[in-house]
This record gives C-alpha cells, sequence and structure tokens, in this order.
C-alpha cells in the first residue's frame, strides 16, 4: 500500500496555505508537526475529502483519490480535531450510526462496537448520553469512531488534544499497537505525542515540508 502526495497546493483568497507538497507514505505512523498555521490541518482536511486542492495529486497504488470516490473513503478513518457528536446519543448509538454511514453489517457493527469500547476503557459508559461525558472520554469516542470499519489509512488531527498526561500516554500506545499495517499520520504540535511511535516525522512550516526523517 502506498500513499502518494505530489505537489499539493491549496491557495485561498490572500494566503498560499500549502506550497507543492510532496510526500511518499507506506504503512506505519507518520508524525505531522508544525507551530498553527504551518498547513497541518489544510493537509488532513484535502486527504479526506472536507477541501478541494488548488493543485497537485494524491494517490492511493496509483490512482487518484478523486477518481476512486467512496471506494477510497471506505479505506480511511479520520478523527477531527473538534468533538463532532449527536450530543443526546448514547456512545453505543454514535458508533452504530458510524458503522451505518461505513455500510458494516449489523452483527460486523457491534463485534467493531465491543472492540474499540473496550480498547479505549469506555465499555462502563457506552449507554451514557454523549454530553454527560467528560472531555478525555469524548475524546477517545472521537478516535474510536475512526477505527470502527478497520481503516487502511488513519488520519489523526491532534487525537491528544483535551486528555491529560496518563490518558495521552494510553492512547499513543494504542495508536501505536493497531497501526503496524495501516499508513497512520497524526498531526500534532506536541512532539512527545508522536516522537516514540512515529515512523517517520514531517516537519511543515508555511505550508511546505522543510525536514522529514526519522
Amino acid at each position: 500500500m502506498q500513499l502518494e502526495i505530489q505537489e499539493l497546493t491549496k491557495n485561498y483568497k490572500n494566503k498560499q496555505a500549502l506550497r507543492g507538497i510532496t510526500l511518499n507514505l507506506v504503512p506505519g505512523i507518520y508524525g505531522i508537526l508544525g507551530p498553527n498555521g504551518a498547513g497541518k490541518s489544510t493537509l488532513m482536511n484535502i486527504l479526506t475529502g472536507n477541501l478541494s486542492q488548488s493543485g497537485g495529486r494524491i494517490l492511493l497504488d496509483g490512482e487518484d483519490i478523486r477518481a476512486m470516490g467512496s471506494n477510497y473513503h471506505s479505506r480511511l478513518g479520520y478523527c477531527p480535531q473538534q468533538h463532532t457528536f449527536y450530543p443526546s446519543f448514547s456512545a453505543e448509538q454514535f458508533l452504530f450510526y458510524i458503522s451505518s454511514l461505513q455500510g458494516l453489517s449489523r452483527k460486523k457493527a457491534m463485534e467493531r462496537i465491543d472492540w474499540v469500547l473496550d480498547l479505549f476503557e469506555l465499555s462502563d459508559v457506552r449507554r451514557k448520553p454523549i454530553y454527560s461525558l467528560s472531555g478525555g472520554m469524548k475524546q477517545r469516542l472521537l478516535i474510536a469512531q475512526s477505527l470502527i470499519h478497520d481503516p487502511d489509512i488513519l488520519i489523526l488531527d491532534e487525537p491528544t488534544s483535551g486528555l491529560d498526561p496518563q490518558q495521552r500516554i494510553a492512547v499513543r500506545n494504542l495508536i501505536g499497537e493497531i497501526a503496524p499495517k495501516k499508513i497512520v499520520l497524526i498531526s500534532t504540535h506536541v512532539v512527545q505525542d508522536v516522537e516514540y511511535i512515529a515512523r517517520e516525522l514531517i516537519l511543515l512550516s508555511n505550508g511546505q515540508v522543510i525536514r522529514k526523517a526519522t
């Protein structure tokens, strides 16, 4: 499996957010580091299809992801930076909803929901409304939903935001355990979140890759 990003650009009215990003990604964890405004979230949003690029291409195993359409999105898991929930749903209902969007059968969805709730230590609150959960629990649920369909590509935008130090360690260890056969991109400005688990670090500044190395 190979994800190729070729000369990717993104222009807004008065700003060029991405300036010719080129990356070649194979299974493993990649930490995308940079200050606010470096282009991390713009890159993530283009990779997930939430934004269109101004130029360049993204290829998965040689095929343009825009031409792949739903075939690409079915292989993609995404954890956004902001909590995006229906607050009156229980954790279990929310995961069933995400499972239905991914086309999982009810039996398969139940198996995957049991697995992710146990993995992220949320089984005890599975039937509680999301609005009643702590910030740390909501963040873990947000990561859990990105894994519900066992995606090949996992995009995590500030996945440890709002977690205490112990929860940060637990989440990054979990990501390290589940990711050996996936392409995982973790956008963060906290080096400790990726320094021990990332295959490579990609440093962004002013919309450009300034360094990519182990």
